[in-house]
């Protein structure tokens, strides 16, 4: 039991940053969160920086109880929602009944304040005996396009990660995610009237139709390929022969391999496109590896099953679709549990919530969990992994 645990001063300190703007684009709201978040842990005797990824986005914060290399344990956390400015307003931080309310309560701002203080709970001994590295960063929200570097330097240095993203509404967390690749493509053809010169126009729409039905011969949702087009604009008026079209696209895969194909498919259709005299712009607007079960994720998987059956607490690991930070730590080969924070729903959505007994039950289950890898002497074996990175 996180027996020197202050609940109410928890909770004061959520409201806080809950009722910050922070999204993505907001760089002073998402510093403002990550000041607050590195004052708590330079009480701890943690060394901070605040790292500059760009003027786009806020900064990432980097604490760590040592300096020594490797690190032995990495937490991840980020500080930004997906929220417009005004959110936070318009429906402050509250508590009805057992659940806490607000604009990133659950995805992550519970979850990033829970870090710290499971940290600053943890037994004095058993922090001095690791070494531990935390980030938050401030546009996970937005495939972390600023800050992967940061964590996959980070990453490369350490031994475990736990990524601290809240926990499904049925307690469970994350073992395999999927890998992701999303476009925004620009097609350029060239206008002409639809009735009295349709053969002179350059159709920008019927090359854009065409990727998206070439594109979905990928699909193979057995194997974890999907393929969604996901907004589509393009045109002026019905009578001329559109110039200029546009598309977002989303491809998420399982299998590492199966990127190989998208690329190859890319490739094909950027040579139909010349051929039929259209122009080709892509911009990449977001980018993840699939999270893995690398060597050593299973015997961590297991720690948590154990614990969890010790302290009579629920542990269940499950397959997602969707992406995290996990997916760049598992990309360099570190065994990661992901989403083992607290307990809610409706992530993204006005009724976003957190359970509020899942704090006191997540901080109980990872300090049993680092107190019972320490003593299975899992911080102590080979580094063979980071030698040769």
């Amino acid at each position: 039991m996180a027996m020197s645990f202050d609940r109410n001063q928890y909770l004061r300190e959520l409201e806080t940053i809950v009722n910050i703007d922070s999204g993505s684009r907001n760089p002073a709201g998402t510093r403002e969160v990550a000041a607050f978040l590195e004052e708590k842990y330079r009480q701890q005797g943690f060394l901070t920086e605040l790292v500059s990824v760009g003027p786009e986005v806020g900064p990432v914060l980097v604490a760590t109880n040592a300096q020594d290399e490797p690190i032995d344990l990495l937490f991840i956390g980020h500080t930004d929602t997906v929220f417009l400015d005004g959110e936070a307003s318009r429906r402050p931080f509250k508590i009805e009944g057992e659940r806490l309310y607000g604009p990133g309560v659950y995805d992550m701002k519970g979850c990033s304040l829970l870090t710290a203080y499971l940290l600053e709970n943890l037994p004095g001994k058993l922090k001095q005996s690791l070494n531990i590295c935390v980030i938050h960063n401030p546009d996970e929200e937005i495939s972390s396009f600023y800050s992967r570097e940061v964590i996959i330097e980070k990453a490369k240095m350490s031994k475990f990660a736990f990524v601290m993203e809240p926990s499904s509404a049925d307690g469970s967390m994350i073992k395999e995610r999927k890998g992701i690749e999303k476009l925004k493509i620009h097609f350029k053809g060239r206008p002409s009237h639809a009735g009295d010169a349709p053969q002179e126009g350059r159709s920008a729409i019927n090359e854009l139709a065409h990727w998206i039905v070439r594109m979905n011969t990928l699909i193979d949702y057995d194997a974890g390929v999907s393929v969604n087009a996901g907004t589509i604009q393009g045109g002026s008026v019905p009578n001329v022969v559109p110039e200029h079209a546009q598309m977002e696209l989303d491809y998420r895969y399982s299998n590492p391999a199966d990127v190989t194909a998208f690329f190859d498919m890319l490739e094909e259709l950027q040579s139909h496109a010349t051929e039929m005299e259209i122009g080709i712009n892509i911009e990449v607007i977001g980018k993840r590896p699939p999270m893995v079960d690398v060597p050593g994720a299973k015997a961590l998987r297991s720690v948590f099953e154990d614990v969890g059956k010790q302290i009579d607490t629920f542990v269940s690991f499950k397959k997602s679709g969707g992406v995290s930070d996990a997916n760049f730590t598992t990309s360099v080969g570190v065994p990661t549990v992901c989403s083992i924070g607290l307990i809610g729903g409706a992530f993204h959505t006005d009724h976003e919530y957190v359970e509020l007994d899942s704090i006191v039950q997540r901080l109980d289950l990872l300090t049993a969990v680092i107190a019972d890898r320490s003593r299975r002497k899992m911080f102590c074996e080979s580094t063979d992994r980071l030698s040769i990175m």
